[in-house]
Formats: C-alpha cells, structure tokens, sequence
C-alpha cells in the first residue's frame, strides 16, 4: 500500500476535492440530495483523504460528537478505486489518528447496510435497529479495539 497516503485537510481547495469526492459517490451514483450530503455539518469535522500518488480516491470526515467520541461519516472511495483496499486503509488510518490524538477515544458509525460486512471486517460492531437515512438502510456501529 505505498503507493497510498493518507492525509488530514487542511486547506479549502483540499476539502473542495473532497466534496467532488463525495458529490460523484453520494450524488451522482447514489442518488443522495445534495441538500443531505452537504448537512452544514463540515465546519465542525476534521476531513481526511487517500491519494494515489497525486490523484486524491478517497474521504471522509469525523465529527465529535461528546466527550471522546468520535464519529466516522461520509466515507466516500471513487468507484475505479474500490475493491483494492483504499476503504481499509482510510478508516484504518482515521482510527490511528484518533486513537493516538485523543485519550481514551471510541469511534462510531452509520453504515449503509449493504457495506456493514466491510466494516465488521475492520473490528465494528452493530448495535440497535436498521434505520432509513435519505431512503437507504443503515446500521450504527462502533469500533472495538
């Protein structure tokens, strides 16, 4: 996986390819609204990325939501990318950020019910009842160490 780096943002032309990141998976090939992916939300995230030597692949966010918890959100790998570990690597990666950053820190998730498999293989687990978020069937889970 050297050919992969992961990165924090921290410029705004950074997070504007990462919303194209996410406006071509969520939008475009879901069907998300943007009104739904574009929640108003980013100002309070820390935002990273995957680039394959120059060429940005992948996203996501993490949004704190109390004391030491820390929620994985808009996971987003572009489509000529998956199935080669991208995914892996990226949450792999935000959960050594946090767990080295923040004391004592948990890490969650909503996961689309379709890809709740993908995450279970990186030690999640589910709790409580599917849910509909924007018409697709999700799960909570959480990140056991």
């Amino acid at each position: 996986m050297n050919a992969f780096k992961f990165y924090k943002i921290t410029s705004n032309d950074e997070i504007n390819i990462s919303f194209k990141i996410r406006k071509k998976v969520f939008c475009e090939e879901q069907n998300i609204s943007e009104y739904i992916e574009f929640d108003n939300l980013d100002h309070l995230c820390n935002h990273f990325m995957i680039f394959k030597e120059s060429e940005a692949i992948a996203t996501a966010r993490v949004r704190k939501k109390e004391n030491h918890i820390f929620k994985i959100e808009r996971v987003a790998v572009l489509v000529e990318h998956r199935n080669i570990k991208v995914g892996s690597l990226l949450i792999n990666e935000i959960i050594k950020y946090y767990n080295e950053t923040e004391n004592k820190s948990s890490i969650i998730l909503h996961s689309q019910v379709a890809v709740e498999k993908f995450y279970k293989s990186l030690n999640f687990v589910s709790y409580g009842e599917n849910f509909l978020e924007d018409g697709i069937l999700h799960i909570a889970m959480r990140h056991i160490n």
